[in-house]
């Protein structure tokens, strides 16, 4: 499908500014090793654990679209394991939280710190020492009607040689201000000399929201105005969006500024180790000194063992039923059956899986003695999130 042409550079911010945003957590660390890939061919082992442990499920994305009308996705599939385990669980409906807050909480995290140090920490290749980052991360800016709309990079498919051209021409032009990278075409940055005073808001807040809802506040937002409208100007002109907007493609327009904070805080972290995927998560991780993993399959160890599988966010956040669905079904052997089976062999003592999405958080609660309640019968997946209050109020 075709897009029209990308409007003119606009001025956001009372006639001055034109996006950035960021609240903070990060510090730099060592790379990660490559992520292995997904084996949901492979028949799943049990092995032992040292000690009887639990399990925390951080699960983005499961709701589907928070509060959309229609049959839920997951209506028609079978998922045994999954709806066993919420049969099981004693659930509540909570207030909204993201999915940083809740990893910050559970890896004790005590204080603000920079996000972008953190994601940065997570990335693929090792970061600069020194200095201070920011997140820089490509959007799309578009109106609906009179009203300028911001898209993350999820839909945009930057490719590589893209990306790289972009960062050349920034380096180059952009110099005094910082150095520019992009470890992946969607996530950018800028190591800066100097911390920003600014309060940056995350993308996450206001990708798909008005931009002039999530204007930075605080010291010094002139120059940092002034930069983002310039990015905007040099990103418009560039041959890179010229060459977009002839194959039929989104531009990238905009850059979204955010993530700035102190460079360290305190963890004490209420797990003992983690698997996640995530750079934000990696990142925290590393911080907070405790051992992370690819989280690619349930895998047994003592202690807590907390995981965050975000396979479902991209793939709700764009309404792509079937990637959805896919990666649903990937969860169901990959996780939920490995875990309902370690719970009935009593190697799990317990399981928490938490859903956050923009309207509520649910909590869902299954303990071992749970399982000699045989008059708990499965739960599908559609049935509970049927139960989800109105966005004003909060069930007990």
């Amino acid at each position: 499908m075709a897009y029209s042409p990308s409007p003119a550079p606009v001025a956001v911010y009372a006639g001055a500014w034109m996006g950035a945003h960021a609240v903070g957590l990060q510090r730099p660390g060592q790379a990660p090793s490559p992520l292995a890939p997904l084996q949901s061919t492979l028949p799943y082992r049990t092995h032992p654990a040292s000690s009887p442990m639990q399990i925390e499920l951080i699960l983005p994305g499961l709701s589907w679209l928070a509060g959309s009308p229609g049959k839920h996705p997951s209506s028609p599939l079978h998922l045994p394991a999954l709806a066993t385990l919420l049969g099981l669980s004693r659930s509540r409906w909570a207030p909204p939280r993201a999915t940083d807050a809740l990893l910050a909480d559970r890896l004790g995290l005590a204080g603000e710190v920079s996000h972008a140090l953190l994601r940065r920490s997570g990335e693929l290749s090792t970061p600069a020492s020194g200095g201070h980052w920011l997140c820089c991360d490509p959007v799309h800016l578009h109106f609906a009607r009179d009203t300028l709309l911001l898209a993350d990079a999820s839909g945009l498919a930057i490719s590589r040689q893209e990306a790289d051209t972009l960062m050349a021409g920034l380096n180059d032009m952009f110099s005094d201000i910082g150095h520019f990278e992009a470890p992946t075409p969607e996530r950018w940055y800028v190591h800066l000399a100097e911390r920003p005073e600014p309060r940056f808001h995350p993308l996450a807040d206001v990708n798909g929201r008005p931009v002039q809802l999530f204007l930075p506040e605080g010291n010094d937002v002139g120059r940092w105005a002034r930069l983002s409208n310039e990015l905007e100007v040099w990103l418009h002109s560039h041959g890179v969006n010229a060459a977009r907007e002839a194959a039929g493609q989104r531009t990238i327009n905009g850059i979204w500024l955010w993530g700035a904070g102190p460079d360290h805080a305190p963890c004490s972290p209420k797990v003992a180790a983690m698997h996640a995927s995530q750079p934000f998560a990696l990142g925290l991780a590393r911080m907070a000194g405790v051992t992370v993993s690819p989280a690619s399959r349930y895998t047994p160890s003592s202690g807590t063992l907390l995981v965050l599988v975000d396979t479902l966010q991209r793939p709700a956040l764009h309404q792509d039923g079937e990637a959805w669905v896919n990666e649903l079904c990937q969860l169901e052997a990959n996780w939920f059956a490995p875990i309902l089976a370690e719970l009935k062999a009593r190697r799990l003592t317990g399981v928490s899986i938490r859903v956050p999405d923009d309207r509520h958080l649910l909590e869902a609660d299954i303990h071992a003695s749970s399982l000699w309640k045989f008059w708990r019968k499965p739960r599908p997946l559609a049935d509970l999130l049927a139960s989800a209050p109105q966005p004003d109020t909060v069930s007990p």
